[in-house]
């Protein structure tokens, strides 16, 4: 029940999270916004491919929207930080490999984006749209009434 909780507000909070990132500087050049979504889309996804889990790709995902979050608001913006612990909390519960494993791949995508961006702008909004739709499928697929024990278990 507390994980189905979990991903409703994550999912929500993913919704809202786009348009209030609109404020975000625009870039000196004039890109294409179709063509710059689908391939901020694209990328987000072939970065999730190389995930071991639907577990560590939402790890990754909430550790890049924590980057972009705390680049285009403030640094003490624990929002995605606080959900990925929550969802820590609930899929690998205590201190082990299960839990380092999703911890590294929080830290990858926030390196990974921190990387790519230096500061907020229209390419930030973009792939805040990326990995927010991303990580709908990915609330989806984990909340999956489905998603058996044995599949669980060889995502560990």
């Amino acid at each position: 029940m507390y994980l189905k909780l979990l991903i409703l507000a994550i999912t929500g909070t993913l919704l809202l999270l786009t348009p209030s990132l609109l404020h975000a500087q625009t870039d000196s050049t004039a890109v294409d916004p179709q063509k710059a979504r689908e391939e901020a889309e694209l990328r987000v996804e072939s970065e999730m491919v190389q995930m071991n889990s639907i577990v560590e790709a939402m790890a990754m995902n909430l550790g890049q929207l924590h980057y972009l979050r705390t680049l285009c608001f403030t640094l003490t913006d624990q929002k995605w930080r606080t959900f990925a612990s929550q969802m820590m909390d609930v899929e690998a519960p205590g201190d082990g490999p299960r839990r380092q494993n999703l911890v590294k791949a929080f830290n990858k995508g926030f390196y990974l984006e921190q990387e790519r961006h230096k500061e907020c702008s229209q390419s930030v909004t973009l792939d805040v749209a990326a990995l927010a739709e991303n990580g709908r499928n990915l609330a989806g697929m984990l909340g999956d009434p489905y998603r058996t024990r044995s599949e669980v278990k060889t995502e560990e």
